[in-house]
């Protein structure tokens, strides 16, 4: 079964994002960690069954050419996409069967603060039509899921999705068994989360809506 697993909210400095996140959710997010080579590290809030990635550069590495210095030009913070777990496997045939080529599954790692090793697989579909909108596919193996391991700042509770022509990207998530609208408009995505402080929304921007991967 595909499942929404997170969404990744980028900043261009993790500390802002930080106190951004505390101040919104009332609660504060863990550091996770870097992404060696991707020029990028994260902060985690967990928002139940899923999570929220607060994504930025790691000023530690070179962040020529990679995610980071992407997120390092960015002038405030926005959704930037969102990811879906299960069987790689599975889902990689699936978007074949419609011709959707894809990149992985391959293996990716990141040490924990506590300096444990977390290893997953991610699976990249080459859809550039859709941008963002169409999620990656992660699968965690053995790993404790983040969400359960990670300060509650909410409730996951809806992900809107909007494409000029949205019909092609709502068969696809239909056919993964993914329960998300995509409607029509300009690019974007919208999240809704419930805190105890109330409804929050976070939308991607213009610079966050055409970033690639």
């Amino acid at each position: 079964m595909t499942a929404v697993d997170h969404f990744m909210y980028a900043v261009p400095s993790l500390d802002e994002g930080i106190a951004w996140a505390t101040e919104t959710f009332d609660a504060a997010p863990a550091y996770g960690g870097e992404h060696v080579g991707l020029g990028t590290r994260n902060a985690l809030l967990s928002l139940g069954d899923t999570y929220l990635e607060i994504i930025a550069p790691d000023p530690a590495q070179e962040l020529g050419n990679t995610m980071g210095e992407q997120f390092a030009a960015m002038q405030g913070g926005g959704l930037v996409t969102w990811a879906a777990r299960g069987n790689l496997a599975v889902i990689a045939a699936q978007l074949q069967a419609g011709n959707i080529e894809c990149r992985g599954p391959s293996r990716t790692e990141r040490k924990t603060a506590e300096g444990d090793l977390l290893v997953w697989e991610l699976l990249f579909p080459s859809t550039p039509q859709f941008g963002p909108r169409m999620p990656f596919f992660i699968d965690w193996l053995d790993c404790p899921h983040p969400s359960q391991t990670n300060p509650l700042g909410g409730a996951f509770k809806q992900l809107s999705l909007t494409l000029p022509e949205p019909q092609e990207l709502q068969h696809i998530l239909s056919q993964l068994e993914i329960d998300l609208p995509v409607n029509q408009g300009e690019p974007g995505l919208q999240l809704t989360i419930s805190t105890g402080k109330g409804e929050v929304t976070l939308a991607s921007t213009a610079e966050t809506a055409s970033l690639g991967f």
